[in-house]
């Protein structure tokens, strides 16, 4: 029998003992529950395992290619890359993208894709940039993201966006390869094509008919540009250790977004169930932000930074507790754990560890009665609601 989610059977047990369906109807609602948990879980073990089966094929291709390598050459050994990934591609792209294959399929896909990505640049030390092996190289690279794309979108969002973020790397190996452009002048484009790339989508997410798959592609442009505005910092910028005040700029502007797609007001055709994933993401990526910022970069101390870490933990917590949203909170308590075990151990030892986590559990201990208390003025006004 699957496993019915807690609150739908705590809702089913609520109603039968409060007499508000007849027992034929809750066993129909409970046989309808335990077929819908019975395949989110077969989805959920069929995602982990193609993601697991496509990790472990990737590595099965470094092992062979590790055996057969140094009798290869470089050219060989950058022709057969491509030659495996193209295979895993097209198998990926041919099995069928409905019922038990969907995931199968689609880590196929992005598992070929990584392994010709890794062949084109391996194919440097074959033939030197813009040379006619590099324009061959090259052209496989600009014409493969949109032949790719296209495929994705009629498959699904996700995989349409990590295409569509992957194609930056197949742009730059033919930038890089074919015109022989340098280091800073192929940033330049790629800069200036995510800006043009997320413009043009934004504008497309005004329209209420835009296809579903354009704002899942316009969150994965924004979330993979962290990426390259880090390098770009580093080498166009050369902001060195500033480098991650842009990051943590555009991790806030990503972290606004989705909170603003979670309010009542966001238009109708904007609203997901997963932004409060991407936001609990945001925050688990801010504690690492946090923790460079404040000690690389501006070199405050365990304090400022374990501080920091505390404050986004507080905020979030303030931000979930009262909507009921798991994910968020559950990354509140992280940073709220991370900075009181990083303060404590730096700063005191075990004494000042001790009472860092003491002062955060009274903080947590606070946020349970603070639900509690709310659920049990729910609870009231529902049973006086009743009695009238």
């Amino acid at each position: 029998m699957a496993r019915i989610p807690l609150t739908v059977r705590r809702a089913l047990l609520r109603w039968e003992g409060k007499g508000l369906l007849d027992p034929g109807t809750l066993e129909v609602l409970r046989r309808e529950a335990e077929e819908e948990a019975r395949k989110e879980g077969r989805r959920w073990f069929q995602y982990l395992l193609a993601v697991t089966g496509g990790a472990v094929l990737l590595v099965a291709g470094g092992t062979f290619l590790a055996w057969v390598w140094p009798d290869l050459g470089v050219a060989g050994q950058s022709v057969t890359l491509a030659i495996l990934g193209l295979v895993i591609l097209v198998l990926g792209v041919r099995l069928p993208k409905t019922g038990r294959m969907a995931p199968v399929a689609y880590l196929l896909q992005l598992a070929g894709t990584v392994l010709v990505i890794m062949a084109l640049i391996h194919s440097e030390e074959a033939w030197v940039d813009g040379s006619p092996g590099g324009w061959v190289v090259g052209i496989v690279g600009l014409g493969m993201p949109a032949v790719l794309f296209s495929i994705a979108v009629r498959d699904h969002g996700i995989l349409a966006g990590l295409q569509a973020a992957l194609s930056f790397l197949f742009l730059f190996i033919f930038l890089d390869r074919a015109l022989a452009f340098s280091e800073e002048t192929i940033l330049w484009i790629l800069d200036g094509l995510m800006l043009v790339a997320l413009g043009v989508l934004a504008v497309r997410l005004r329209d209420p008919g835009v296809p579903r798959w354009v704002l899942t592609v316009f969150l994965t442009l924004l979330l993979s540009a962290i990426i390259l505005i880090a390098i770009s910092s580093e080498i166009l910028w050369n902001l060195e250790a500033e480098t991650i005040y842009p990051m943590d700029l555009w991790l806030l502007t990503v972290a606004g977004l989705c909170l603003w797609g979670m309010q009542e007001t966001t238009p109708p055709h904007l609203r997901r169930d997963w932004y409060e994933y991407l936001l609990a993401l945001c925050i688990l990526l801010g504690i690492g932000f946090a923790f460079v910022t404040t000690l690389e970069t501006l070199e405050t101390g365990p304090t400022a930074a374990a501080l920091t870490v505390a404050v986004l933990g507080l905020l979030s917590l303030w931000y979930s507790l009262p909507r009921g949203i798991k994910s968020v909170a559950a990354s509140a308590c992280a940073a709220l754990l991370i900075s009181a075990w990083y303060w404590g151990a730096e700063m005191s030892g075990a004494l000042g560890a001790v009472l860092a986590l003491v002062v955060v559990s009274v903080i947590l201990f606070w946020g349970a009665t603070r639900i509690g208390r709310v659920s049990n003025d729910n609870e009231e006004k529902e049973g006086r609601a009743e009695g009238v």
